[in-house]
């Protein structure tokens, strides 16, 4: 009887051990992307967006200055990227700045409407005649 208890408390032991280990795995990949990046894809590739979320998560602060020079580095051939707009966390529903790398400035509401979930896509405006 006690070799089945021990048997038993052990196991349960085992089981919250990696329950834990598996928690914190989670909450740390979590915290990976401190950035949300709303890119075109004709102008970026999906392994240049992963490189560039990848370096924006170990500069801190960020900049265009310092956005233009992560595309540079990862081959996002210039003027391709017209406009790079940081759109801070407290201006929007979500908890994580957000960089815009648009390709025209006429894009820029639709890719703000894309970055917060909470806002929906731009309204066309009636025309008067």
């Amino acid at each position: 009887m006690k070799r089945l208890f021990l048997t038993g408390a052990i196991t349960c032991l085992l089981v919250v051990m990696v329950s834990i280990a598996w928690a914190v795995t989670n909450l740390n990949s979590s915290r990976s992307n401190n950035y949300r990046l709303t890119y075109d894809p004709t102008a970026v590739t999906p392994a240049q967006a992963t490189a560039i979320l990848k370096d924006l998560d170990t500069i801190g602060q960020v900049d265009e200055t310092k956005v233009r020079q992560l595309l540079q580095k990862h081959g996002v051939k210039p003027g391709l990227i017209q406009k790079i707009r940081i759109v801070p966390a407290g201006q929007r529903r979500e908890k994580i700045p957000a960089v815009l790398l648009l390709t025209s400035s006429a894009d820029e509401p639709a890719a703000i409407a894309v970055t917060d979930e909470g806002v929906g896509p731009a309204k066309p405006t009636k025309s008067t005649k």
